[in-house]
């Protein structure tokens, strides 16, 4: 066993101190091949100021050595210094073995800057050097696929799908992806089939899943998601993607029960409680449904769709208190909740406070005759049977199929005659 094989035994065997000590021994040897050995095992291990040392003080000897200068500019990547990677990268002369490694890199670091056009450029430069490089076309497939050109990157991906060059690349499920953002959600799931067949990836169980639903392959989406799942039930987006296909299969237990198994594993998801509390509205249980939309409301209490949800919930069960404990302390602008507000202290015989709310929200409601037939019994039982009769009059006429309603207004006629 040579030096550098014992430093890296007694690095990995977790003797870090002495295996140093014993590293900056070496790297002080003028032997090249040690110095870059050491450089080397510092990089493995993460001591990537000592690895760059190493590494720039062979470049001082071979300045022009593109092996090193990738060297350098990955572990300034690592120390997220890109900026000086980029310089490095930049000294690679055109007619290097490595110059097209170096403008896949350049490119990536351009684009993590947000300089998608410099990014480009890199890669179309390079390609017109090496028109049939599967790296390059690969890289510009990825470059097109992140910046929402999914037609371009899809032909890109097509190009180098059965290259031998890329055989560790899963190319059909980089392709599968760019063809359903395409729109294109048959061919992609043929792609997806092709690629899981390869690797069994996370991500690519799910965008086959997704694609499927699309289309209403809603089985295709149940048999993909629930294989998700037992791989890892921690992929919370998973959740909400398979209780659609279950509530479109009919199954809508089924669904709830895949959400709430959602929701533990990530209590924290918002859309989760959502989700959850719609099926339990479906599947007539109230009292789950309010559970779910009160925790969404504590998450998000900005959320009014959700608490006029809840509110509606408590009006069908006539929990009158409840809406008031909910509202009153928000002070609500939304004239929804106001006006649920108003009816809640309307039946709770708090008149007065009723009376204010409905002035208030009564011009969003002015034809809707559902508020004025409300608003106008309300004002009959303060004794306001003119102003009563004028709100009335008004709700039959917006919807004059309401028989009850048009026989009491004839009733109500004859009381302010007399």
């Amino acid at each position: 066993m040579n030096h550098l094989e014992t430093v890296n035994a007694m690095m990995a065997s977790g003797q870090t101190e002495d295996g140093l000590k014993m590293l900056e021994n070496l790297a002080g040897d003028a032997n090249d091949d040690i110095v870059y050995g050491a450089a080397q095992i510092y990089q493995q291990y993460g001591f990537l100021d000592e690895a760059e040392s190493a590494y720039e003080s062979l470049l001082r000897r071979y300045p022009n050595d593109s092996g090193l200068l990738l060297e350098i500019s990955d572990i300034l990547i690592d120390k997220n210094e890109e900026n000086r990677a980029i310089e490095f990268l930049q000294k690679i002369h055109p007619l290097d073995d490595n110059y097209l490694s170096a403008q896949v890199t350049l490119a990536d670091l351009y684009q993590l800057e947000g300089l998608d056009e410099v990014a480009e450029s890199k890669l179309l430069g390079a390609l017109r050097i090496a028109p049939h490089e599967p790296v390059l076309l690969y890289a510009l497939g990825e470059f097109y696929l992140s910046t929402g050109d999914a037609l371009e990157a899809a032909d890109y991906f097509k190009r180098v799908r059965d290259t031998d060059e890329l055989a560790d690349q899963n190319v059909d499920l980089k392709l599968a992806e760019a063809l359903s953002l395409s729109g294109e959600f048959e061919q992609a799931l043929k792609a997806y089939r092709k690629g899981l067949k390869k690797e069994k990836t996370l991500d690519g169980l799910f965008g086959y899943a997704v694609t499927a639903s699309r289309i209403g392959h809603h089985k295709t989406v149940i048999k993909a998601l629930e294989e998700l799942k037992e791989l890892d039930p921690g992929y919370s987006t998973l959740y909400p993607v398979l209780a659609h296909a279950y509530e479109h299969e009919g199954d809508l237990d089924r669904a709830l029960k895949t959400v709430e198994t959602g929701l533990a594993q990530d209590d924290y998801n918002g859309r989760l409680y959502a989700e959850a509390a719609e099926l339990a509205v479906k599947v007539h249980d109230s009292e789950k449904a309010a559970h779910f939309y009160q925790k969404l409301i504590e998450q998000d209490p900005e959320n009014i769709e959700a608490l006029t949800r809840l509110v509606e919930l408590k009006v069908q069960n006539e929990d009158y208190e409840s809406i008031i404990e909910l509202l009153a302390k928000q002070t609500p602008d939304d004239p929804m909740l106001i006006w649920f507000l108003a009816t809640a202290y309307n039946r709770t015989d708090q008149l007065a406070k009723a009376g204010r709310l409905y002035e208030q929200c009564r011009p969003a409601f002015s034809d809707n005759p559902e508020f004025l037939q409300e608003y106008g019994e309300y004002l009959r039982d303060i004794g306001e049977l003119k102003r009563s009769l004028a709100a009335l009059n008004k709700a039959v006429r917006l919807n004059p199929e309401n028989h009850e309603l048009v026989s009491f207004v004839e009733r109500l006629k004859e009381d302010v005659e007399e």
